[in-house]
């Protein structure tokens, strides 16, 4: 279903306003009716309104502010990865795709063929150029994310992007021509030097920080010993389970790997 270009959010379930990777909520941590999503943005000047949109399918009236624009009132912010903790599976996912199609419509704005402005398309979900007729589909990056177990014991590391002492599964990007299974075995070997068998997929989730989709998978350890890549982790060790550190909030691939409905 195609996107549409509307300035008056009023017939939509959900109003979708973010500001970097803020999302503004009610009090209650609710979200606005697209109704009051178009009241607010009546209010800002248009240089602070980088990009919006609409949608019939997914009930969705979206529009991403400018940093500086300032906070309207009546909502306030929260990152948008809380609704993966708290909110409703529905919220959770119109928020997902809402973050990951404003940021791609705010950095994907010319032709990379001729240079022309792009338009959105009439027919799909997908901007076109009126100059060359290419047509520039949403970009989703794959990501493999694993848990390793040995035993009773379960592999978890700590990122050196992390700023919190949080442990976590391996995960990286899949690579051009390689099988998602391929990047697993990639991945493990690079960043923690660890040959793994017996890989199984257990589920996929949206994650748009900015456009990833997280394809999760189990794996059983079979030979090695750690050596941490560091420049992509600061440490990594095996836990039990009855003992671990301070792992992904519920909502995460990464707890539903570890003690959640794919473990």
């Amino acid at each position: 279903m195609p996107l549409l270009t509307c300035i008056d959010g009023s017939q939509f379930s959900f109003g979708i306003l973010i500001q970097k990777k803020n999302i503004f909520v009610y009090d209650n941590g609710s979200l606005p009716t697209g109704a009051t999503v178009t009241k607010i943005l009546s209010s800002y000047d248009s240089q602070n309104i980088l990009v919006r949109y609409s949608e019939d399918v997914y009930q969705t009236f979206a529009a991403l502010l400018a940093p500086e624009a300032a906070v309207p009132e009546g909502l306030m912010p929260i990152p948008y990865r809380s609704l993966f903790v708290s909110g409703s599976v529905e919220c959770a996912a119109v928020t997902a795709r809402a973050a990951l199609l404003l940021n791609w419509l705010h950095t994907n704005c010319f032709c990379a063929s001729c240079g022309a402005p792009l338009f959105l398309s009439r027919t799909e979900t997908a901007q076109e150029c009126p100059q060359c007729r290419r047509i520039f589909f949403p970009v989703i990056a794959p990501c493999i994310i694993v848990l390793i177990s040995k035993g009773d014991k379960i592999l978890l590391a700590r990122h050196l992007q992390h700023t919190t002492n949080i442990y976590t599964c391996i995960a990286g990007f899949i690579e051009a021509g390689e099988s998602a299974e391929d990047a697993v075995i990639r991945e493990v070997r690079e960043e923690v030097g660890l040959t793994i068998t017996d890989i199984r997929y257990r589920g996929s989730q949206g994650w748009p920080y900015p456009n990833q989709l997280m394809l999760a998978f189990r794996a059983e350890y079979v030979s090695g010993e750690i050596r941490v890549q560091k420049n992509e982790l600061s440490e990594a060790a095996w836990f039990s389970r009855d003992d671990l550190p301070s792992i992904p909030l519920p909502g995460s691939a990464a707890y539903q790997l570890i003690c959640g409905d794919w473990y």
